[in-house]
């Protein structure tokens, strides 16, 4: 089963769960912001995996320096007013299933903006993230092609 069906049925059930006087999902999404569990940004990245590639332009990154706590207070803000909405009227859940079977790029980038130090490019940057793999991968493949021209030597030895 999709990621994408999966979250809509997940959010099809917290519907009837709505039900009740007390505005569950949005208290739950405020703990996500709040918490910010480590397996959203899986899940986030699972169900835009098999989205097509948007013509309008490249996804944006997160800039260097970018303070996740920032973008923590906004998303409080946010939910928080999605609450107070949702006393009155069911509005997080349909808001929900919007994000899940549209799958817009901009909640995308929130989220990543969202776990940006968790997921190695907050105020270190991504750019020295990367350079630090790109520097890993070289000297790995250096150490393999050292053991390579070693092997390759002493079953020359050995044959002959």
């Amino acid at each position: 089963m999709r990621t994408q069906t999966k979250c809509t049925l997940t959010l099809c059930g917290m519907l009837i769960v709505e039900i009740l006087p007390i505005p569950f999902t949005a208290l739950y999404g405020i703990y996500a912001i709040r918490k910010r569990p480590g397996w959203i940004p899986g899940v986030v990245e699972s169900l835009y995996a098999d989205k097509p590639a948007e013509p309008a332009g490249p996804v944006k990154e997160v800039p260097q320096g970018h303070d996740p706590m920032e973008t923590r207070k906004k998303c409080t803000i946010a939910m928080s007013t999605m609450f107070l909405v949702d006393v009155a009227v069911p509005f997080t859940v349909p808001f929900g299933l919007y994000i899940v079977r549209r799958r817009p790029s901009w909640f995308k980038d929130i989220v990543a903006r969202l776990y940006a130090d968790q997921l190695g490019y907050g105020a270190s940057g991504l750019g020295n993230a990367a350079d630090e793999l790109a520097e890993s991968l070289e000297r790995r493949h250096r150490e393999l092609e050292l053991e390579n021209l070693q092997f390759a030597r002493s079953l020359r030895r050995k044959l002959g």
